[in-house]
Parts: C-alpha cells; structure tokens; sequence
C-alpha cells in the first residue's frame, strides 16, 4: 500500500460534515421547540438526501478503494474502516425512527430520536476526521481522489447542487464559504449567489439562514 503522505483538498468533506451537525442540532431544537412541524417537515428531507448521497459517494469512491488496498497488505486501514463502518450503523436506525415519528406526528418520539441522532452522527464524524480522513491522504493517489470529486458530482447533478451548495454553506464561517467557493468555476459561483442561495432562503424550514 502506497503510505506516502499526500495533501489533497478536504475542503468539501469538512464543509459537508459541518453542515450534518448543524442540522442535527437545529433537527434536536426543533423537535423541542414546540413550533409545530414545519421547519422539520421542511428541513428534514435535505439532511436525509444529503446524507444518502453523501454516504454511497464515500463507499464507492474512498472506501472501497481504501479496502481493496489494504486487503494486500491487511493494516491499520481496515481496522479504522471497520470502526467507522460500525458507528455508521448506528445512525440507520435514527433516521429509520425519526422518519416514522415524523409521518405519525409523535413529537415525543421525534424528540427523543433528535436527539440520539445528534449523539450518533456527531460521535461519527468525529471519527471520521481524527481517524479516517488523515488515512485519504496516506492511501488514496491523486487520481483516486479525483474519482471521488467525480462520483459526488455525478450523482448529484446540475439540479441538485442547486440545492446543496446554499444547504451546505447555511451559517458557515466566512473561511469556509470563500473556501468552498473558489473550488467552484465562476458560473456556479454566480448561480449560488444570484439564485440558489435566495431560493433556499425564502424556503426557510430547519435550515433557513437567520441573516
């Protein structure tokens, strides 16, 4: 296995996790907030679909790579990998309860599984990026992250990064949008500004911007 330490740009991973546990906090909020069930029933089919999408993009492009590679020399990757495999599986069974509270309108439920969900995906990325990214950099080649870049794009289409990019920078620092940005070609910037970051506005819900 190719150990020799790379420096690929993890901006979008990052942003990405941010913005989960956002969500999860806002979700937790909410769900004791007693203000009815829009901002959840607005806010919480974007953190599952971008969670979905987020997921499959990681397991086909990073860690299936980054098994196959140390199947050869069998190491500390796949030990890590396993690891985040299992605190993985702790968030299905969240978002399993929480999409059932929702379509039966138990705020109860709904509060108690917000807030397991938070615990669980929190605990998760934080693995995540002490134990699992550093490995990217060590494992994967250039062109093998680049494969990554391609798949995410790939299954989220034009249409949907209408709808992620203002759903990922909703409340980022200002370093993590302008970092996020300039990886974007100036049409896409200009849409995000001109178009989807207004749209995504005046949807409001569980992740409406508050400025």
């Amino acid at each position: 296995m190719d150990s020799v330490a790379r420096n690929f740009d993890l901006t979008m991973l990052y942003a990405a996790y941010d913005a989960f546990r956002r969500d999860a906090a806002r979700l937790e909020a909410a769900a004791g907030s007693g203000r009815g069930w829009a901002p959840v029933v607005n806010g919480w089919p974007l953190f599952t679909a971008h969670w979905r999408l987020q997921d499959h993009a990681e397991k086909n492009a990073l860690w299936t790579v980054m098994y196959a590679k140390d199947a050869d020399a069998p190491g500390r990757v796949g030990v890590v990998l396993d690891a985040m495999a299992a605190q993985a599986l702790k968030v299905v069974p969240m978002i399993d309860g929480l999409d059932a509270a929702l379509e039966h309108r138990d705020r109860g439920t709904f509060a108690r599984y917000a807030r397991d969900l938070r615990a669980s995906v929190e605990a998760l990325l934080d693995f995540k990026e002490s134990n699992v990214l550093p490995l990217i950099q060590e494992t994967l080649t250039p062109f093998e992250w680049g494969t990554f870049d391609v798949e995410f794009r790939r299954e989220l289409g034009l249409r949907g990064l209408g709808v992620f990019l203002p759903w990922l920078l909703d409340g980022a620092s200002d370093g993590t949008r302008r970092a996020v940005l300039r990886l974007l070609p100036p049409p896409v910037r200009l849409c995000y500004r001109a178009r989807w970051r207004p749209r995504y506005r005046r949807r409001g819900g569980l992740t409406a911007p508050a400025c």
